[in-house]
């Protein structure tokens, strides 16, 4: 749901997951939501603290709130703290829906092209099974405006789209996104460029271009018909799919986007993965159908209530 009621950020004490629980700490703060931070122990680990009389999850509870107090922005409330051990993104599933979350966030780590692995295994495990939408924040990321508790200075939000069920739920969820940080929203299609023999080349050309207006009419129609606030702002591009996305996101001149996409099914190996592998900026995926909410209370509401 966006605005989310509840959001729960989950931490391996790791530089990556202090800037996603920064992250999570000024999405809940700017939402009015409750705030759960998390952390999964190997149960091994747990286990054979036990047998030397060491209980790990007190330890680790007291670490946790250490590593919490320092990475929450200024004058945000105090969050929910759990400590649990099991398989760590099953862990991370189950207390969401155990404490109602509307939206998991999670960090994800830099790659060189020659690794298999992108954001750990945790975290694409996270990605590929929550039944909730995910945030997963690179590293890198740092907030617009330190000094404030909330997401102030974040946008536009960036809606990669395509005409599926997933990607048009997504680009509702990104006009809500918006109209809560109060910026802009934007939707980006990508025909791929057709590799042909360069004596080939102008025919190619004319089919990407056929296909950049097809594509044009029948999103424009779809957007049309879910009649979101703010109208999100449709640009057709071709090229290599996942890079031109990512393009779409890069900071500068004022920019801090957060990109938006759908998930499907088998996400591993497909563009929407390679996509998040190339951003550089928060990339929410969701999950599930954002209809029929547009009169819930806003974030402002929520708090006098």
């Amino acid at each position: 749901m966006i605005p989310p009621r509840s959001v729960l950020a989950a931490v391996d004490f790791s530089d990556s997951s202090r800037v996603a629980l920064s992250f999570a700490a000024r999405l809940a703060t700017h939402s009015g939501a409750a705030l759960h931070v998390m952390h999964v122990e190997d149960p091994m680990l747990a286990a054979a603290a036990g047998t030397q009389g060491i209980d790990l999850a007190r330890d680790t509870s007291d670490e946790l709130g250490i590593f919490t107090r320092s990475a929450m922005p200024p004058a945000a409330g105090p969050p929910a703290l759990h400590v649990t051990a099991g398989p760590a993104a099953a862990s991370i599933c189950e207390m969401a829906a155990r404490q109602g979350a509307d939206v998991v966030v999670v960090g994800m780590r830099g790659i060189s092209a020659v690794e298999h692995l992108v954001f750990g295994s945790t975290t694409e495990a996270v990605l590929r099974s929550a039944a909730v939408p995910v945030v997963a924040v690179p590293t890198a990321w740092t907030p617009p405006r330190p000094a404030s508790s909330t997401l102030e200075g974040v946008g536009p939000v960036v809606v990669a789209i395509e005409h599926t069920d997933a990607a048009l739920s997504a680009a509702r969820a990104a006009a809500r996104l918006a109209r809560l940080l109060g910026t802009t929203a934007e939707a980006i299609h990508v025909v791929p460029a057709l590799r042909v023999l360069n004596r080939w080349q102008a025919q190619a050309d004319g089919v990407v271009r056929e296909r950049e207006d097809a594509a044009r009419d029948a999103l424009e129609a779809a957007l049309r018909s879910l009649e979101i606030r703010p109208p999100l702002e449709l640009r057709i591009e071709s090229g290599h799919v996942a890079q031109r996305v990512a393009d779409a996101v890069a900071s500068g001149d004022g920019r801090r986007p957060v990109l938006v996409m759908g998930r499907r099914p088998r996400a591993a190996g497909t563009t929407a993965y390679r996509i998040l592998t190339l951003a550089n900026a928060p990339v929410l995926q969701f999950v599930g159908d954002d209809a029929g909410r547009e009169g819930d209370a806003s974030p402002d509401e929520r708090r006098r209530s």
